[in-house]
């Protein structure tokens, strides 16, 4: 497992604004010829959208075969990072393996998806963009859904799994940045240019 440093991955809860901010960071980089490739996982590759698929409810699979397809789909994905990062792009990612050792350990051992996911290469600079479980749900809707709470105690076990996941691949923190989520979108947009210091 190697580090990929101008790869920046994004990752936080469900309505943490991570999609906000690399947007944000894209258009940024265009505007001051920057040089940089913008991207998501699960891909939009054969396997990403399979992926896809089965999160948007089209298609059902065993939780163990998703979290197979996504690790997949992440091998094929880092073809196209690889050769990005090596032309001396930045590289933004919209959630990354992270995501998938705070989600799909929800329903498999924390240990199995660690396992699939272990050998990728670890991203420079892991932007954590930190809120609450409750900011998250208000600002994904939720507030009127009757299983609030459900969703509230599910979005919690994510919280954990993230800091799980973090302690397997940032033991010292170094290229793990917290990122303060409740603050406006102005705000988390300053402290990642900060951080990144582009």
């Amino acid at each position: 497992m190697g580090i990929w440093d101008k790869f920046v991955v994004l990752e936080g809860l469900d309505g943490s604004g991570t999609t906000t901010q690399l947007n944000r960071l894209e258009t940024y980089c265009l505007e001051n010829s920057i040089s940089c490739y913008r991207t998501f996982e699960p891909s939009d590759g054969f396997i990403g959208r399979a992926c896809r698929d089965v999160l948007e409810k089209r298609e059902s699979a065993d939780p163990l075969t998703l979290a197979q397809l996504f690790a997949a789909d992440r091998r094929e994905h880092q073809k196209i990072i690889r050769e990005r990062l090596e032309a001396g792009h930045w590289v933004f990612c919209d959630r990354y393996l992270f995501s998938s050792l705070a989600y799909q350990s929800l329903s498999l051992d924390f240990d199995t998806i660690l396992d699939l996911n272990k050998d990728f290469p670890k991203p420079g600079f892991c932007l954590y963009v930190e809120c609450s479980v409750e900011t998250s749900a208000a600002r994904r809707g939720g507030r009127d859904s009757e299983d609030l709470y459900e969703k509230e105690a599910l979005q919690r076990r994510v919280a954990d799994n993230y800091e799980k996941s973090f302690e397997s691949f940032y033991p010292d923190s170094e290229g793990l940045y917290r990122i303060n989520g409740e603050a406006s979108a102005d705000e988390v947009f300053k402290s990642i240019l900060k951080t990144l210091s582009i």
